[in-house]
């Protein structure tokens, strides 16, 4: 799940006793969280959204999830995007072998909202990509609906010095989905206690 933060939500992200809810009621998920972490601004430190990752088992349970987050609760996102990830690397954030010296990017490349992706094609197994970019992978997975029954994207994480060398290493690679309308690029940092 994605979800954008709302219009002068800085002063809520600023509260530390908000912080310290938003955190222990995610550690409540830690067993199944795959990925998490804020978007940020282009200064690399103003949050612009969170991604949240994690094994439920039911479309209501993820929707649940976003209800009684702490943050949503409290007015932090403006809107949410959830989908049915299905994780290609078959590993969580943390392992990730790569340091922590570079800058993080968050990409979603989707349909636009509600539109089916015209492909019978899935996403490129991790093994078909460059061998740079799948050193470089953090996250890699398709977009479903929350049934399961449409393909909308891919969306990754990758670690490259800069946004540069980021755009090198996408505009080399092929997913295997036919043109998608929409790629929003984040910068992005790992989640959790700090």
């Amino acid at each position: 799940m994605y979800s954008r933060d709302a219009a002068g939500a800085e002063a809520l992200r600023d509260d530390e006793e908000l912080l310290e809810r938003h955190w222990s009621y995610v550690d409540g998920f830690a067993e199944s969280m795959i990925a998490r972490g804020p978007t940020l601004g282009a200064d690399r430190e103003t949050a612009t959204g969170s991604l949240h990752v994690l094994g439920l088992p039911s479309a209501a349970a993820a929707q649940e999830f976003v209800a009684r987050e702490p943050n949503n609760r409290a007015g932090v996102y403006a809107e949410h995007s959830v989908w049915r990830f299905d994780n290609l690397l078959r590993r969580t954030m943390w392992e990730f072998s790569g340091g922590a010296d570079e800058a993080r990017f968050l990409i979603m490349a989707r349909s636009q909202q509600g539109q089916r992706i015209e492909t019978s094609r899935e996403p490129v197994a991790p093994d078909g990509l460059s061998a740079e970019l799948r050193k470089r992978l953090i996250l890699y997975g398709s977009l479903t609906t929350l049934d399961g029954s449409e393909l909308v994207g891919v969306a990754l994480a990758v670690q490259a010095p800069d946004r540069d060398a980021l755009d090198a290493l996408l505009g080399e690679a092929q997913f295997g989905l036919d043109a998608v309308p929409e790629i929003e690029v984040h910068d992005w940092e790992f989640g959790g206690r700090r």
